[in-house]
């Protein structure tokens, strides 16, 4: 049946507010009601309770937290469609009551059909048909030319919104996953995401205090649907609060597993993606509802993969820690030993301090490690790493840390900044960018330079530049530019201190400070920088730094 005048001049939107509150409101309850399944039920499932009964009531109570959450991800989509459809619908009605107006402004009549007509014949304008149309047809017609526009659009309009709600419907049993929710979302993007101003995201790369205000400015349910259809670009936007970008995050990793099924085939690289992901679920998984709680920070399949994990929620820490990996790090690794060791860094900073301060440790891989093609570790491996991977990473990493502090709540953090191996030149680039970072120590271990010749160029004054290197650790000897070249190890007895990416951190020449870290084996030593029994001092040098407390720093000679 065709919309008429009368149909869109009176409908009334109450009920349909009613029905997007009400969806509203059952997306947050599933929501809160996979949380409870988690904290009440998987995680203490799979803390105290093992064998194969064991195994089934996981796989069960995990299904059931998950159909909670999709459930929920559903209800928000159908929130959202419903707030796009009213949005349109609304405006429509706008224009259609503006011509109704215009019409009786100028003595016409609106048949329900939306023609315009005369209101006495004798209104009907006469005269010599060669003159052409008389300026009171042409109005008229114009004005009926409007309506029927109105009219058209409010259908299209109502049928688009009738076809993304039929979408969203499901059968018994809850079979959504992550894949179908992931679809659905971007269905309901192209159909509704301008209505509900999903153009106004800010795009990747935007100041973070920008984008902090931008959100802020978002009313609570204008919040939820960027959630909703968006959540990739939330979960990964730095100046968005670091609750929420979990939030966000977690939706994201479901995702990002769902695109590859058992039994798909992948490439090598797809497949270490993909492993990785795996892992990094594994992990978040096992140590939500412990202290400290990990936030998903940052996750994605750009280049090599993109994944920020914190022990600790940064926006309300007394002391944040954002750690670098270097070399041959993969996506894996903040699953496995990088995410062990910045659960390592916040145990120790706590050791350090007096209980009363909060901290948050974070393990960042932000950008392409490079990859020296084996798993051996030698001096001349290190000269596979070019600069570019670096100081792409470095500025990445530096609108990482202006987010911490954007969306930090309370008196600014004291924030350490932990680069390791190739790791540690991305936090020297960072720090020598234009206005540097907002860190109020730097610490290098493991560190073949950081592209500087003196600590003061990394912008934290040179007694906040700490250096941890092992004397048997090969990286921390890796050779400079001209000893590479063919001849040129005379090089070495002109600047022995001078290695492949500047000035040793550990050398005098340099003006840091070297705390002090075991020797170590060749073959392990830089690795064993945050390793409680191989480190030596190391880990407890560091957790000290980012607690605040230097007085309590073990020193070594430097170079």
């Amino acid at each position: 049946m065709p919309l008429t005048v009368r149909n869109l001049e009176n409908l009334r939107f109450s009920a349909l507010e009613s029905a997007k509150e009400e969806w509203a409101q059952i997306a947050r309850r599933l929501g809160g009601y996979s949380d409870r399944a988690d904290t009440h039920m998987v995680w203490p499932l799979k803390r105290d309770w093992s064998g194969e009964a064991a195994d089934k009531a996981q796989k069960r109570m995990s299904r059931l937290s998950e159909n909670l959450q999709f459930g929920g991800q559903e209800c928000a989509l159908i929130q959202t469609t419903l707030d796009g459809a009213i949005t349109e619908l609304r405006a429509k009605q706008k224009m259609l009551h503006q011509a109704l107006d215009e019409a009786t402004r100028k003595g016409y009549k609106v048949a329900p059909t939306g023609e315009v007509i005369y209101v006495d014949d004798g209104d009907i304008p006469t005269g010599d048909p060669d003159a052409g149309l008389p300026a009171k047809e042409q109005e008229r017609r114009t004005l009926e030319e409007d309506i029927f526009a109105v009219l058209r659009d409010a259908e299209e309009i109502d049928a688009r919104y009738r076809v993304a709600l039929a979408r969203l419907r499901v059968g018994r049993g809850l079979s959504v996953n992550g894949l179908e929710s992931q679809r659905d979302a971007s269905d309901i993007s192209k159909i509704a995401g301008v209505a509900v101003g999903l153009q106004s995201t800010p795009a990747k790369g935007t100041d973070p205090k920008k984008v902090r205000d931008w959100w802020k400015g978002l009313s609570k349910e204008e919040q939820e649907e960027q959630l909703a259809l968006n959540p990739s670009v939330i979960g990964n936007l730095d100046g968005i609060p670091a609750k929420t970008r979990d939030k966000a995050n977690r939706v994201n990793l479901d995702r990002l597993i769902a695109m590859h099924p058992p039994g798909t085939p992948m490439s090598p690289g797809v497949r270490r993606q993909y492993e990785g992901f795996q892992m990094i679920k594994t992990r978040v998984e096992r140590d939500s509802g412990k202290e400290p709680e990990p936030l998903l920070l940052g996750i994605g399949p750009e280049g090599q993969g993109r994944a920020i994990l914190s022990y600790g929620d940064p926006d309300t820490a007394d002391n944040v820690a954002a750690y670098v990996p270097g070399l041959n790090t993969q996506l894996r690794d903040v699953g496995g030993e990088d995410g062990s060791r910045a659960w390592n860094i916040w145990d120790s900073a706590q050791d350090a301090g007096d209980g009363s301060k909060k901290t948050a440790s974070i393990v960042w891989l932000g950008y392409d490690a490079p990859q020296s093609g084996t798993d051996r570790l030698s001096e001349s491996d290190i000269s596979v790493a070019d600069r570019e991977r670096g100081q792409q990473g470095g500025a990445a990493f530096g609108q990482f840390l202006d987010g911490v502090q954007a969306t930090h709540q309370g008196e600014r953090p004291h924030v350490t900044a932990i680069g390791h191996s190739y790791g540690s030149f991305t936090v020297g680039q960072a720090a020598q960018r234009e206005g540097g970072i907002p860190a109020d120590d730097i610490i290098l271990v493991g560190s073949p330079g950081t592209g500087a010749q003196k600590a003061d160029q990394l912008g934290v004054g040179a007694d906040h530049v700490w250096a941890g290197a092992a004397e048997s650790d090969p990286v921390t000897h890796a050779p400079s530019d001209l000893e590479l070249l063919p001849g040129a190890a005379i090089a070495h007895f002109t600047d022995p201190h001078e290695l492949h990416f500047g000035q040793d951190p550990a050398s005098e020449e340099f003006g840091g400070r070297r705390f002090d870290v075991a020797f170590g084996n060749p073959m392990d030593s830089h690795s064993n920088y945050f390793d409680r029994d191989k480190g030596g001092d190391s880990l407890g040098n560091m957790g000290s730094i980012v607690a605040g407390h230097p007085e309590r720093v073990s020193f070594q000679g430097r170079r």
